[in-house]
């Protein structure tokens, strides 16, 4: 199986490492302008820490750079062993929240909203698409910034939470193995919804196999992707 490949603009962001605490070595990737951190699970980041506040901090994306802001006031959000209330971080910054420690990372992210993200990038790069090739269809995908993220199909991509899938969504509303893509023998690409908690919806309407037509807008989880015709 051949997998998705972002094929259009690549978005570099930031990310956090944890070193410390229960979740030590996850990677958390900065994919908004205002990303909360805290023990609620209303954060876009939730850190089960007991020592953490609920609503502890904010990191900004700003035009100088990601900005670490203490929403509690409680003067215990320190960058680098420093109690900080607003502080331009820079690469390999040591944040602690409670008894949680990460390690900010300015460089060598690339998911956008939602954490789409395609693992086809490496094995297709530098190839050049064969003219007489089949019929290639994309999903298109504009993040919170504005730019369009362009995912190309091929035989065969699945979908899903899991990091093993063509195209990674990191979105507690997505199942493991969400939805599949098969191109078909005509030429057309078909979506089969695989059994996911929430569903897979086509313009709308909820689905259990479909076939895409252009401008199809699929939703799966929070993200919104159209179906475009090379």
């Amino acid at each position: 199986m051949e997998r998705g490949e972002i094929v259009q603009e690549q978005i570099s962001t930031a990310y956090l490492r944890v070193e410390q605490g229960s979740q030590a070595g996850k990677r958390i990737e900065l994919w908004k302008e205002h990303t909360t951190i805290g023990r609620s699970r209303n954060c876009d980041i939730f850190l089960e820490d007991v020592t953490v506040h609920r609503k502890q901090a904010s990191i900004l994306y700003t035009h100088a750079g990601y900005v670490l802001r203490d929403d509690h006031g409680s003067g215990d959000s320190l960058v680098n062993g420093r109690v900080v209330q607003e502080q331009l971080l820079h690469d390999g910054d040591q944040l602690l929240f409670g008894n949680t420690r990460l390690t900010f990372y300015s460089h060598d992210a690339t998911r956008p909203f939602q954490q789409i993200s395609s693992r086809g990038k490496e094995s297709h790069r530098g190839k050049v698409r064969d003219p007489n090739a089949s019929t290639i269809g994309r999903l298109n995908f504009t993040n919170t910034r504005g730019g369009l993220q362009s995912f190309e199909l091929r035989s065969e991509v699945t979908i899903g939470r899991s990091r093993d899938c063509s195209i990674f969504l990191e979105d507690l509303a997505v199942s493991r193995l969400h939805a599949i893509i098969r191109q078909l023998p005509d030429e057309t690409y078909e979506l089969t919804d695989q059994d996911s908690a929430t569903g897979t919806f086509v313009n709308g309407q909820p689905i259990s196999r479909c076939r895409l037509k252009e401008g199809d807008i699929v939703q799966i989880g929070a993200s919104r992707l159209t179906f475009r015709k090379m």
